[in-house]
């Protein structure tokens, strides 16, 4: 911007020259057009300035909306919602201030405990009561995927640890969760989520003890 104003002073400079030869009227002419386009270069700069200036930013919503692995987040529970959805708290902007988020476990579906079209469904509330536990049992972290961490309901999509523990594989070795909502790329532990839920397959334990029970689409309640 300095050389545009530096180009613009050099040609009213020369400009003035010829002007000397003019009439009053038209050097006030000129010097009205001149102040016209001063005025315009001002405007533009105060608007680039404007633009380019760092307003404060929401650090933790910031952080939920951009896409790339992390560190695991230290954090408290807040409530469970789910066997697979649980309220956290964490300081996820690094300034001293936790806020509580909802939190959806990626890669897992649990049977729901008060659907609003499923209602209450066989091992929701055995798999609410074993996530409750485990996330009480231990220091709690959170780790995000290289892919989207909202969901359509912004909640967070996470990875669960209870003392550096995996909480999703916990529950589909035990038979309470299936291997669900894999939406590439934030596909990290397929391979270990899929290792954990065949063992519970072969012992025939948990949601596999019914026959028909898990589906494609979820757990069949009828």
């Amino acid at each position: 911007m300095m050389k545009r104003y530096k180009f613009l002073s050099a040609v009213i400079i020369s400009s003035l020259l010829f002007l000397s030869a003019c009439t009053v009227q038209e050097v006030s002419e000129f010097l009205e057009v001149t102040d016209d386009v001063l005025t315009a270069i001002e405007q533009e700069q105060g608007e680039t300035d404007s633009a380019s200036e760092e307003e404060p930013v929401n650090g933790s919503t910031n952080l939920l909306k951009s896409k790339g692995t992390m560190e695991p987040i230290p954090a408290k529970l807040v409530r469970p919602v789910d066997g697979d959805t649980a309220v956290f708290a964490f300081d996820a902007d690094a300034d001293g201030k936790e806020e509580e988020y909802s939190a959806r476990f990626l890669l897992i579906d649990t049977p729901e405990t008060r659907h609003p079209q499923l209602g209450k469904q066989p091992l929701g509330n055995e798999a609410k009561e074993r996530t409750e536990e485990l996330l009480a049992s231990g220091s709690i972290t959170l780790e995000f995927d290289v892919g989207q961490r909202l969901d359509k309901y912004d909640r967070i999509l996470v990875y669960v640890y209870v003392d550096g523990k995996s909480v999703q594989e916990i529950l589909l070795e035990e038979g309470l969760a299936r291997v669900a909502y894999v939406y590439p790329p934030n596909t990290r532990y397929l391979d270990e989520f899929e290792a954990k839920e065949s063992i519970a397959k072969k012992k025939e334990i948990g949601v596999w003890a019914m026959d028909g029970y898990v589906t494609e689409r979820g757990f069949n309640s009828n």
